[in-house]
């Protein structure tokens, strides 16, 4: 394998030093599976099983517990206000002005967070990928936007904002328990999915956004821990921070 790459690398470089530029017309592939029954390459195996041991041992470290079952649902779930929470708190401590913090539905990529102990892994369930903590600057228009998007897409994990939901808008949107001022400009903690135009939220991409320079994994591994320490559970609330009319 290592002799066919360095062939390849040989002759690509004698290709791209002749005048005539060559283009790739086709190519093929082929996949390794690692450790299971199936054909692979042992010497792979091999390499990664060290690496495959250091990393199951780390996922399998307890950093906390839950002493209820959170879920994951629409238009409030104590998942999603767990996520916001943890958000929230660690955008404060960068910038003590962020008032709320926004974490899209889809980003929550497990249903539930059972009773009991949390590991490292089950934080690396629910966030798989390496979003990074964004504070974006936020025009109460566009605030104002930001709700209507989210109460069309039926409720989103929110702190520090609340909204009610009724007849697909969001109605009474209030930031910190005050009525949103479109005058106002707010310091929003997201993620920067969302701050450059994930989930259909392009109307967040002129905006000046400042990153964290943290993952929303870690900020929900340090916010169990930190509970931990203080020997508190985690156990967040359903709060109506957004919910349909009655």
């Amino acid at each position: 394998m290592r002799a066919a790459l360095i062939y390849i690398f040989v002759l690509l470089s004698v290709i791209t030093a002749c005048h005539k530029p060559y283009y790739v017309q086709s190519y093929s592939s082929r996949h390794y599976s690692v450790g299971n029954n199936n054909l692979h390459d042992s010497s792979y195996s091999t390499f990664l099983q060290p690496y495959k041991t250091r990393m199951d041992s780390t996922m399998q470290i307890v950093i906390g517990r839950a002493d209820t079952t959170l879920t994951k649902a629409q238009p409030e779930c104590t998942l999603g206000n767990f996520v916001a929470d943890a958000m929230l708190q660690a955008a404060k401590q960068v910038n003590p002005k962020v008032c709320a913090a926004v974490c899209n539905y889809g980003g929550l990529r497990i249903p539930y967070l059972q009773a009991g102990s949390i590991t490292i892994g089950k934080m690396y369930e629910l966030m798989p990928f390496d979003n990074a903590l964004t504070i974006v600057e936020v025009p109460g228009t566009v605030l104002m936007q930001w709700c209507q998007h989210m109460a069309a897409a039926k409720g989103w994990p929110v702190n520090g904002i609340s909204y009610v939901i009724k007849n697909g808008k969001a109605v009474d949107i209030q930031v910190n328990h005050e009525r949103l001022d479109e005058k106002t400009t707010y310091l929003i903690a997201t993620n920067d999915y969302l701050a450059t135009g994930g989930d259909k939220c392009s109307f967040l991409i002129p905006l000046k956004a400042t990153p964290c320079n943290m993952f929303i994994r870690d900020v929900l591994i340090d916010y169990v821990k930190a509970l931990n320490n203080t020997n508190k559970p985690l156990h967040p609330y359903i709060e109506n921070r957004v919910r349909y009319a009655e």
